[in-house]
């Protein structure tokens, strides 16, 4: 299923948290990784940027002086993010994993959804990477990715450790079936305990999407533990992950406008920064 796996770094511990789970996904699913390291140069060079996108160092705003201490700091970054990539291939060839490294300079969000389109998961941490990125609604770079990226995305906040219980939230949605396809995927043929929730908000019936999960992954000859309750959709499925002692979480990607998800939260939203284990997002 996950046969290339985009992870971006910083050279953050949050960014080599997310460097181990993906080697752990690689060697399990024999899979290629693409490690990638993105400067920003226009944060470095800000004064000396045009309104129209252009650099300009004869900008009033452009101090000789700035510019200067500007192309050193800018050389420093490029030689921490090679010696990043130096460091993540060593590691993937330590592990026996298969590695290609890119060194990338412009917008962290948009140089990841393009590398999205050549892969089958994106890993990487809550936090690094990019951290925030501009305009009060737009949120971080995860949070950014997870809502454009057309495949799964991995949110780690935690070392990484064995896989032993997969809880997947279950609704029925187009987005949740993913998740289900993927968690079932990663049960089937191991003795990884699957816990399939689904949660009754009391705005629609969801009883028959919890046995129509259970169908599916009868159907693939997975034993699965199904869960109906009712309550709040994100504090139910961070409570059932607590109480199963689940290792990863596998949620359907957003389901609302991006508008709407940045003014009043998702349930997306809600689990993944408040997760103290990986979460899946996926599509």
């Amino acid at each position: 299923m996950f046969k290339q796996i985009l992870v971006p770094i910083d050279g953050s511990s949050d960014s080599w948290v997310a460097v181990d789970h993906a080697i752990s996904l690689a060697k399990e699913e024999n899979a290629k990784l693409l490690g990638l390291y993105i400067v920003d140069e226009r944060l470095i060079y800000a004064p000396c940027w045009t309104a129209a996108g252009v650099m300009d160092p004869l900008s009033p705003d452009c101090d000789p002086i700035l510019l200067e201490r500007a192309e050193a700091l800018r050389q420093q970054i490029r030689e921490q993010g090679q010696k990043a990539l130096r460091d993540l291939r060593q590691r993937s060839v330590v592990a026996g994993v298969d590695i290609e490294t890119y060194f990338e300079t412009g917008s962290v969000p948009q140089i990841i959804l393009n590398y999205a389109a050549q892969v089958d998961l994106i890993v990487m941490g809550r936090h690094g990477v990019g951290g925030k990125w501009s305009g009060p609604l737009l949120g971080s770079t995860f949070e950014a990715v997870a809502r454009h990226a057309p495949t799964p995305v991995l949110a780690t906040v935690s070392d990484a450790r064995p896989l032993r219980t997969l809880l997947v939230a279950y609704d029925g949605s187009e987005q949740a079936k993913r998740a289900l396809d993927i968690a079932l995927h990663l049960a089937g043929g191991t003795d990884r305990r699957l816990v399939i929730l689904t949660v009754d908000d009391g705005r629609d019936d969801r009883a028959a999407a919890s046995f129509e999960a259970a169908a599916l992954a009868k159907e693939q000859r997975v034993d699965a533990k199904r869960l109906l309750v009712r309550g709040h959709a994100a504090e139910e499925i961070l409570k059932a992950a607590q109480e199963e002692d689940a290792d990863l979480i596998l949620i359907g990607a957003y389901g609302r406008s991006r508008f709407l998800a940045a003014l009043f939260g998702s349930t997306v939203d809600d689990v993944v920064h408040n997760a103290v284990i990986p979460v899946m997002v996926c599509r």
